[in-house]
């Protein structure tokens, strides 16, 4: 089934900007526009899009761990699958490679390019709406930061990081 009314309000999502939207209102927009089995295969994460993006992040904090124990040379057996070898080995050169303040921008660039991959061929479909509703959750993080609010907790950390050094 298809969607084209749900699919045309959604607003544009970029990434590393604050949504239009929560994924609560995106969440009541959809149950009102679908089914209750749809909606429930949707929040639930079931659909064939969600749960290839699960095994994506999983084989990534997979791989991310064996590079830290290698790093570390702790003997562990990780099982190795292939699935995304090539392309999460890629991703986590260049990672590497960068300051700490980068990795998350380039983390959600991997990750943002895979939900596109997996978006080929779904336009207003169900899965359309599963890969955005990730991407929605994705950018969460960015909705509420401003540069008060930020200075304000940066100064309260070298307080206490102050406090704590002189006692």
């Amino acid at each position: 089934m298809i969607y084209p009314y749900l699919t045309a309000v959604l607003p544009t999502l970029t990434p590393g900007h604050a949504p239009g939207m929560t994924p609560e209102e995106f969440d009541e927009l959809a149950r009102d526009n679908m089914s209750e089995t749809a909606f429930a295969r949707l929040s639930a994460g079931e659909l064939p899009g969600q749960r290839a993006m699960r095994r994506f992040t999983d084989y990534l904090a997979f791989r991310s761990a064996r590079i830290r124990a290698e790093r570390l040379d702790l003997a562990c057996a990780f099982p190795e699958p292939e699935e995304f070898a090539g392309e999460i080995d890629f991703a986590l050169s260049s990672l590497a490679a960068a300051a700490p303040a980068e990795r998350e921008t380039l983390t959600d660039a991997l990750l943002w390019r895979k939900l596109d991959d997996l978006e080929t061929g779904h336009e207003m479909d169900l899965e359309h709406l599963g890969i955005y509703r990730m991407r929605l959750k994705m950018l969460q993080k960015y909705t509420g930061r401003d540069e008060t609010r930020a200075r304000e907790n940066f100064e309260r950390a070298l307080e206490k990081l102050s406090a704590d050094y002189l006692a």
